[in-house]
């Protein structure tokens, strides 16, 4: 049933599959699959909180308690309950502590761009009493796939090294960061009590908005896991709010490679343009200067794949008419493939992303010799581009 507390609008009824896709999702195109939910029942849901004080409007929150102890007004200074929950080992690792009551989040998905990021607000009634007090609620985004060592916990403060809780975020440690809510049991607060920012909220603090970011390779497959766990007791709670369609692919939507498999675009977008698989560029006899039909050629292929060159490896093989003895036509067909390489690193193409160069001579005509036009089609350099290796 849902639970409402003036302004702020919490609910245990949700489709999790709609949760993540409809309500998590801000970029359209980024693909989902294979979400999971493991935790207490009621430990995850929707809220609405228009013109609240959290920083966010509508998303979902994961508590380590229940949704109704999210309530306020904070008159409680030790809110929490039990869920009876096992914890979670990626939370064991960062609280160095044994978790408790997990609730985790997490799914598969594909990035369009080079970036990821979402928006959070953590909350706990750990504040300010726990404050270094040994063991604290630990909570994690742990992103895994291509280009990441392990696990990445992007839950931190400001991109670096130490993890969101009470002891990195309060009122000494980055304190332009903390919200205090009236966490009135404090030894520091009990003589000159704070007042309650937010009276529908119950934690007794919580930060302002922050943001998880990373770093990505367009359309390959990620995973990321959002937990929050007890630590030390199985009472005192916290809590994560995650903003509703903050979850973006970040910066620009880059095509997808050639023989990608997945979706192509969102309903609506237009088709994008796909990207080169190879170039063909011809010469006169007995030359390797690129003729200025071919070096248009190489760059508008350039052109298309300047963007991507994380992604893209070019393969380049030269080739001759049968004139000249083979000794003669293998140098000649090596000296094109150089003149190929020179050029596509003027324009800006990395080198060392050249992985294939080789003058084959006239060991693999395209069309017979015994013509002028099947000798031209033979003069020639094949660019290969390669993406994500294939």
């Amino acid at each position: 049933m849902p639970i409402a507390a003036q302004d702020l609008y919490l609910s245990g009824s949700y489709d999790l599959e709609k949760l993540v896709r409809n309500l998590f999702l801000g970029t359209r195109d980024v693909e989902v699959s294979n979400v999971r939910f493991t935790g207490a029942k009621g430990s995850l849901g929707i809220f609405s909180y228009k013109g609240g004080k959290l920083g966010i409007e509508e998303g979902f929150v994961m508590t380590t308690g229940g949704l109704s102890g999210i309530r306020g007004p904070n008159k409680n200074p030790v809110s929490g309950s039990e869920n009876h929950q096992s914890g979670d080992p990626d939370l064991d690792a960062i609280s160095k502590g044994r978790s408790m009551d997990a609730v985790v989040l997490e799914f598969d998905f594909v990035p369009v761009s080079e970036y990821i990021s979402f928006r959070y607000v953590f909350a706990s009634e750990e504040y300010l009493e726990f404050v270094n007090r040994g063991y604290n609620d630990a909570f994690g985004f742990f992103l895994s796939g291509p280009g990441i060592q392990g696990k990445l916990n992007l839950a931190t403060v400001m991109g670096g090294q130490d993890v969101v809780s009470v002891n990195s975020i309060n009122d000494v440690e980055n304190p332009h960061l903390y919200i205090d809510n009236g966490s009135t049991s404090d030894p520091k607060t009990q003589a000159n009590p704070r007042p309650i920012y937010d009276k529908n909220i119950q934690f007794d603090g919580f930060t302002k908005v922050l943001k998880a970011r990373a770093k990505v390779q367009p359309y390959k497959t990620y995973h990321i896991k959002l937990a929050i766990a007890d630590v030390g007791d199985r009472f005192v709670d916290s809590a994560v709010f995650l903003e509703a369609r903050s979850f973006i692919s970040e910066g620009e939507k880059l095509p997808p490679p050639p023989g990608y498999r997945g979706s192509t675009a969102a309903p609506g977008d237009k088709k994008r343009k796909p990207l080169p698989r190879s170039a063909l560029v011809e010469f006169d006899f007995d030359s390797w200067k690129i003729p200025d039909t071919s070096r248009d050629k190489l760059y508008f292929m350039w052109r298309d794949i300047k963007d991507y060159p994380h992604l893209a490896r070019i393969e380049i093989r030269g080739h001759t008419d049968f004139k000249g003895t083979d000794e003669y036509n293998k140098k000649l067909s090596e000296k094109r493939v150089a003149s190929v390489v020179e050029f596509l690193v003027k324009l800006g193409y990395p080198r060392e992303h050249i992985i294939l160069r080789e003058g084959l001579g006239e060991s693999f005509p395209k069309m017979p010799n015994d013509t002028d036009e099947g000798r031209a089609r033979n003069r020639r350099v094949e660019v290969r581009v390669l993406w994500n290796g294939k």
